[in-house]
């Protein structure tokens, strides 16, 4: 999905593929996403809340093989701050965000829209 060779979008849409990635490397994806496209940029994210801290820690303590795939929990304000100050993005501007909750399932929506 990052390979310039796949073209030009009208918009993105990456619904928690990018939960795995460090914010610095999420907002990097998102730049170089948005560089290509022309609508907006639909983005989900695990947001970093108390409770997902506490079940992120206790997590280490269990054998590698019997967890699940690392998520990278961040805070909103971080990363709004991390893609406000890319200068790759400076003709960018966060639109609309939402937070999906669903028992267990927490995911944040944030949308990147051109100014």
């Amino acid at each position: 999905m990052l390979d310039p060779k796949l073209g030009h979008f009208d918009f993105v849409v990456a619904m928690d593929s990018l939960i795995h990635y460090r914010p610095a490397d999420t907002c990097r994806i998102m730049a170089g996403l948005a560089a290509r496209t022309g609508e907006a940029l639909l983005v989900t994210f695990a947001p970093k809340t108390p409770a997902l801290a506490l079940m992120h820690a206790v997590g280490r303590l269990f054998p590698r093989s019997d967890r699940a795939p690392a998520i990278e929990p961040v805070g909103e304000q971080k990363l709004r701050r991390l893609l406000m100050s890319d200068e790759s993005l400076e003709h960018w501007q966060v639109g609309r965000t939402h937070r999906v909750a669903s028992g267990f399932y927490k995911s944040q929506a944030l949308e990147l829209v051109p100014q």
